[in-house]
């Protein structure tokens, strides 16, 4: 089988003087195939990437170092553009997520573990605004699309002064929200005044006559400043997904001139599109594969791609067979780069996708053996999303890092240091609350609420997720894990009875998700083991 592997000699040779020198090597000379294979884990420490920027991590430096143990050797570290910078107009940063960034690094580089970022994640918890609108903007707004770049600029400036940085990539999946809500634009002034406001309009005036355009949509255009948006079920879809394609080319483009070698996650499964004789077809992003300047092309894998999806369990075998023809269709497009694949899904549990195709349990080892040769044929690199089990915590600032911010205290409610660690302190009658606003949406049937106290005497503590309420009684340090049903809630409230109470490492979460290594306790899971053996079958740098 080819080996697809990039052959740029000048970048190599100045990336092999760089690693002889620190140690490190960066993603350019990972797809020149001159730095062994990339072997990542996304790293969201005790909690997940939501909340993680606002964590206090108190276990960090072990975390890594069992990263390492487990045969990794770099991490991934996924950076939410807003709370790193909470403000575009004027541009503002948040002190506290950039020194934890250098916290990270730093660590990391003393287990021996590169850093790969996941630059303009969508979702966090730092402002009450609409976190899309932004995105949107970046379609239209100028000052948005500065805001952008410097928060890039800056992000690998303060990244690659450490000597464990290696690179870092957009994905398709931070921007695509937009392609959906057009969909619901309708066909009225608002869509067209949208079409026109984001570029669509002028991107169909350069390449496409009204004629063609009519054969698509199905209906005749006086001008080109009648097009609007189209929707789920036109033809059209195909000329809208072209477009916003280019856009995504043309940020990437731009992001590359601040963030060098900056690469993007691209999207490897298909979209539906109703074609004008009523059939469906996928569309392939094909023409954003070669990620324009960087040296690799990135991209998520997953076992339900190819696959008929109709709650099929195939085995190991069926898998692995797949891959080839999956992985080969970026590899045809994009100028024989090098492909790191980011998010490689060997199992899922995301709720509304029980449908998808997925490994039997017992076959799973058996795939993560014998996707070895695959992988090492066909890309650079690959990297755990899921390497521990996290639920979907609702709670802002939940290890009170940044102090009481983001939380209602009463009766002489506060929070210290105890230890080392923030936590908060509930003398006899105070309580502690915090409005989950729109966080409070639930994935699963029921809601949990866990959390560390301890007390020197003999407590009562009541929980309240919204109007529903459970009490424990407290002597001692202990973890406690309350289940409520039927979860509806907008507000968490913690009310202390009795002795004066320390609380710390608290979670809300409606669901779990699993990706078989450890589990959210710690423990290991059912596939830890045939990922180190995978890992030490990939080989070391």
């Amino acid at each position: 089988m080819k080996r697809f592997k990039v052959r740029v000699i000048a970048a190599a040779l100045a990336l092999s003087a760089f690693a002889f020198t620190t140690g490190f090597a960066r993603a350019a000379e990972y797809a020149a195939g001159t730095a062994g294979y990339l072997k990542s884990a996304t790293y969201y420490s005790d909690d997940w990437v939501i909340n993680f920027w606002n964590s206090e991590s108190k276990n960090m430096d072990a975390e890594l170092a069992q990263i390492a143990e487990d045969g990794f050797n770099s991490i991934i570290l996924v950076i939410p553009w807003r709370e790193f910078q909470p403000g575009t107009n004027p541009i503002t940063y948040n002190t506290y997520p950039w020194d934890k960034l250098d916290r990270v690094m730093e660590a990391a580089a003393a287990q021996n573990l590169s850093v790969m970022l996941r630059v303009g994640y969508t979702w966090d918890y730092y402002g009450r605004d609409n976190v899309l609108n932004r995105f949107q903007a970046l379609l239209y707004d100028e000052n948005v699309r500065l805001a952008w770049l410097d928060y890039v600029k800056l992000l690998y400036e303060r990244t690659s002064a450490h000597e464990n940085f290696c690179g870092g990539f957009l994905t398709w999946e931070d921007f695509w929200n937009f392609t959906s809500s057009a969909a619901n634009f309708g066909k009225g002034a608002y869509s067209r005044e949208m079409a026109a406001k984001v570029g669509y309009t002028d991107y169909l005036r350069e390449r496409y006559s009204l004629e063609e355009l009519g054969e698509l949509y199905k209906t005749g255009f006086s001008s080109y400043d009648a097009l609007y948006l189209p929707e789920w079920d036109s033809p059209a879809r195909a000329v809208f997904y072209e477009f916003y394609n280019h856009f995504l080319n043309q940020l990437l483009a731009e992001s590359q001139e601040v963030f060098p070698d900056l690469s993007m996650e691209v999207r490897l499964d298909g979209d539906p599109v109703t074609q004008t004789d009523g059939s469906v077809k996928g569309y392939m992003h094909s023409d954003t594969f070669a990620c324009e300047n960087a040296s690799y092309s990135s991209t998520m894998y997953s076992i339900p791609m190819g696959q008929a999806n109709h709650h099929e369990r195939i085995t190991a075998a069926q898998a692995v067979d797949m891959a080839p023809w999956m992985l080969g269709n970026i590899h045809n497009y994009n100028n024989g780069k090098g492909l790191y694949i980011d998010q490689f899904l060997f199992t899922d549990n995301t709720v509304g996708f029980e449908y998808n195709a997925q490994l039997l349990d017992e076959e799973k080892p058996i795939y993560l053996e014998a996707i070895v040769p695959v992988l090492k044929n066909m890309s650079m690199g690959y990297g755990i999303w899921t390497y521990r089990d996290y639920g979907d915590n609702k709670l802002y600032n939940a290890q009170f890092a940044l102090g009481d911010k983001g939380w209602t205290l009463t009766g002489s409610g506060r929070v210290e240091e105890r230890g080392g660690s923030m936590a908060a302190v509930l003398p006899t009658g105070a309580s502690m609350s915090q409005k989950l606003g729109s966080r409070s949406g639930n994935t699963g049937s029921k809601g949990y609420v866990r959390f560390k106290v301890s007390s020197e005497g003999n407590s009562d503590v009541t929980v309240r997720l919204g109007n529903m309420s459970k009490s424990v009684n407290v002597t001692g340090e202990r973890t406690v894990d309350l289940e409520f049903a039927a979860p509806s809630f907008s507000t968490l409230t913690i009310e202390n009875r009795g002795a004066e109470v320390w609380l710390d490492d608290i979670s809300v979460y409606t669901f779990v998700t699993r990706g078989e290594l450890y589990e959210m306790n710690g423990k290991p899971g059912p596939c830890l083991e045939a990922v180190r053996q995978m890992n030490q079958a990939l080989g070391t740098p």
